[in-house]
């Protein structure tokens, strides 16, 4: 690895909210974090600052470089809250590390704009949360020309395949959930719930298949082939075709099924007035979404329910946080849960794994983000559904700040340098270890 990642930096670790602007600092920002001695609390023998046990002690933090991290987020939600909390005060102390984390940075500017304040900030990594696939290589070469890694959440696909394949020696290549078992959940849901003999309309929130977010066109795909298989219809377009439209459109069928296809996310001006419009319509009776868009859309649906005493029933992608929780210990004016089922992965894993990815590379070690062949690989975990208050409240407990599911021996276990020989397959089998039973045996043991 070129040593050229690696910065000097100061000698105490201060955590910023960076924003996309050149010079712009967010309001939220500045928060002390432990001066990088050899006494540091964070890295006691046998004990964390949380007061949980570690079964493998790093090296003390005085003794390896202060690394710092930029980490580049599209929107902020519960799950960009819960990643700043996670970092900041669990990751940062014990891993001798500093992060900047960005305002939301929508659009391509936006984002090659905070990376070269990163840069400028002595940033020597990137974790980003901009998923488009078409302009991967773009900053995976923007980061190298300024001495960054760059790792992204997402996978490889089509328009960014040579990225993974071109031997970029700053590239850590992606983290992102198993997207096709994510998409099953959708799926496997639906056949299960919908009785082809009652009569829906939908409308799906396509997100940003049209950009390429493979986490989107899996979960609208399946939504897609779902009601396809309960209807037994046939589409006049290819799904694909629909539901990478960029514009809103009629999915046409041969069973004449009220069926609507909305792209875009949240943070588009119009977009929320749009999809209010959509539902005014009365046409749909199943919002089926498929970015994180639950807690943007609870006023507009509760508006239309009251004034056309329509029951609307909502599936659609989530995460650990108030607004999930609020939504499945909401009753709409039929007496349901606002939410009929959600998806939740445990955000300390996710971080976990793209922070293990900048570790490895960052203390030498680039074989731990490398496939058998050569090429850059892609880190998976698989997320978990949910349909009730109770299970989601059992799940969101795991998951917080002095008991989190990525706790010390999770991200031990993913760093080369407590396993010399540590093999990114390895790492992969004891990321995917980390699931719902597992977990459960974990707390009740």
């Amino acid at each position: 690895m070129k040593k050229m990642f690696v910065t000097l930096l100061s000698l105490f670790l201060c955590i910023g909210l960076s924003a996309c602007g050149k010079t712009t600092q967010s309001a939220a920002t500045v928060d002390s974090l432990t001066e990088t001695t050899s006494t540091s609390t964070a890295v006691v023998p046998g004990s964390t600052a949380d007061g949980e046990n570690v079964s493998i002690q790093l090296p003390s933090a005085a003794n390896h470089k202060t690394f710092k991290i930029g980490i580049l987020e599209t929107q902020l939600s519960d799950e960009s809250t819960i990643r700043v909390n996670y970092f900041r005060d669990y990751i940062a102390p014990r891993y001798n590390c500093e992060f900047m984390f960005s305002e939301a940075c929508g659009d391509l500017n936006s984002v090659m704009t905070y990376i070269e304040n990163a840069a400028d900030a002595g940033c020597d990594a990137i974790l980003c949360y901009y998923t488009v696939p078409a302009n991967t290589e773009q900053l995976v070469q923007l980061c190298q020309e300024y001495g960054m890694l760059f790792i992204e959440n997402g996978g490889i696909v089509p328009a960014n395949e040579a990225a993974y394949k071109g031997g970029y020696e700053n590239f850590g290549g992606g983290f992102q959930a198993n997207q096709p078992a994510t998409g099953r959940l959708f799926k496997d849901y639906l056949v299960a719930t919908m009785d082809p003999a009652d009569e829906h309309s939908f409308l799906i929130v396509s997100g940003s298949c049209y950009l390429g977010n493979m986490q989107q066109l899996e979960i609208t795909t399946n939504i897609m082939e779902a009601i396809a298989e309960i209807y037994g219809l046939t589409y006049e377009k290819t799904i694909n075709e629909l539901i990478t439209s960029s514009s809103p459109i009629q999915a046409v069928n041969d069973k004449d099924i009220e069926i609507y296809c909305y792209p875009g996310l949240p943070t588009a001006s119009g977009w929320l007035e749009g999809l209010s419009a959509a539902l005014q319509t009365g046409k749909y009776d199943y919002l089926l979404i498929a970015p994180n868009a639950i807690g943007n859309i609870g006023n507009a649906v509760s508006e239309v329910e009251s004034a056309l005493d329509k029951d609307i029933t909502i599936i659609g992608f989530g995460t650990f946080g108030t607004a999930l929780t609020n939504a499945f210990n909401t009753k709409d004016k039929f007496g349901n849960q606002s939410v009929s089922m959600s998806t939740v992965k445990f955000t300390s894993l996710v971080s976990a794994m793209a922070f293990s990815k900048a570790y490895n590379m960052l203390t030498g070690h680039p074989e731990a983000v490398l496939t058998e062949d050569g090429n850059t690989n892609v880190l998976q975990f698989k997320m978990e559904s949910v349909t009730s208050a109770e299970q989601l409240a059992q799940m969101s407990d795991w998951d917080v700040p002095g008991k989190w599911v990525a706790d010390y021996d999770i991200v031990d276990q993913m760093l080369v340098v407590n396993e010399p020989g540590l093999t990114a397959k390895e790492i992969q089998e004891r990321t995917f270890a980390v699931n719902y039973e597992s977990i459960k045996k974990r707390r009740s043991d």
